[in-house]
């Protein structure tokens, strides 16, 4: 499979990804799946502000959901996923546009300086853009000026998808209602403090205390294993307390890593200087993409570059790691 071959199908998928999962949370869309696991909603978000250059109206559908449900969302939290200072462009752009249709102080956006002209947010879009967003333009994107659509609804949190919601609507905006979705939702038998700051995009200090109040509430125990304390959440617990049988309890997916690991694929088959490569230098450079996301690979099960023996043929195997990827969100 060439290059454009290779972009083309995942930038279809992952667009097809993010209207199913936003489908199932409240965005004007016809619902076609349902999924069994719980969605990430600020790991989407992000996600999305970079999927969506490919697809105006979905950006505007998921802008639009932000405008209804910011009440729901860890402006805090979408900030640490961001990674990447074109992450960071895109939220800040992103919650400069809330804030103009909704004045919260927690919305203020924080736009980064940029150097040189701004760049067309849209790939698909050609030509000038006479009206360009106010906010989007304070972070370095040229994207016409949009308003609410208003067609977003609010998410039903009984649905799996929504899990993470229902968590708020429990325990607030925060680090507690991450940590409990996390615990709740893992097959791992127990989890240290980092390992739940990894998962749940929060610092390890916000963690800990987050573990403590949970722990003195009585719905997350806590065991010693060698020198490191490990937590879980005992499901018979929250199975009382949640109304919700215990195979009903969604999935745990490591979205951070996960969408991280395919936004830096994507971004990648976007740029227009890799496709202008040379084979063996296109090789070269797909080899050291496996090697930036090598961890969070490993992290999802999959083998990156690591155990690859000189000589190997790459563009293959980076087509199969591409695959086994992108088919994690089938």
């Amino acid at each position: 499979m060439d290059f454009s071959t290779a972009r083309d199908r995942l930038s279809e998928r992952l667009l097809q990804f993010c209207w199913e999962q936003w489908a199932q949370m409240g965005v004007s869309a016809p619902v076609t799946r349902n999924d069994g696991w719980a969605a990430d909603p600020e790991a989407l978000i992000l996600f999305t502000l970079e999927v969506g250059r490919d697809d105006p109206r979905l950006l505007d559908e998921v802008l639009d959901w932000v405008h209804a449900n910011e009440r729901w969302l860890s402006v805090q939290r979408l900030r640490n996923l961001a990674r990447e200072d074109e992450d960071r462009a895109l939220v800040e752009a992103a919650l400069g546009w809330a804030a103009q249709w909704r004045s919260r102080p927690r919305l203020k956006a924080r736009p980064p300086g940029t150097d040189g002209e701004p760049v067309p947010y849209f790939r698909t879009l050609g030509g000038p853009v006479p009206d360009p967003d106010p906010a989007f333009l304070a972070a370095g994107f040229l994207k016409p000026a949009s308003a609410p659509s208003g067609k977003s609804q609010a998410p039903d949190l009984g649905l799996p998808i929504n899990f993470a919601l229902r968590m708020r609507a429990i325990f607030g905006v925060g680090g507690r209602a991450e940590v409990a979705r996390v615990l709740v939702c893992s097959r791992a038998l127990g989890l240290s403090a980092q390992e739940l700051a990894n998962l749940t995009g929060f610092a390890k200090r916000n963690v800990q205390e987050a573990l403590s109040g949970l722990r003195d509430a009585g719905v997350v125990s806590s065991s010693q294993v060698a020198n490191e304390q490990r937590f879980e959440a005992p499901r018979e617990r929250w199975e009382e307390f949640l109304a919700l049988p215990i195979r009903e309890i969604p999935v745990l997916i490591d979205w951070p890593a996960l969408l991280h690991a395919l936004r830096t694929i994507l971004r990648w088959f976007r740029d227009p200087r890799n496709e202008s490569l040379s084979p063996y230098m296109q090789t070269s450079e797909a080899r050291a993409l496996l090697d930036e996301v090598g961890q969070e690979l490993l992290s999802l099960g999959i083998e990156g570059s690591r155990t690859l023996a000189p000589g190997t043929e790459i563009w293959p195997r980076f087509l199969r790691v591409v695959d086994e990827v992108r088919d994690l969100v089938e």
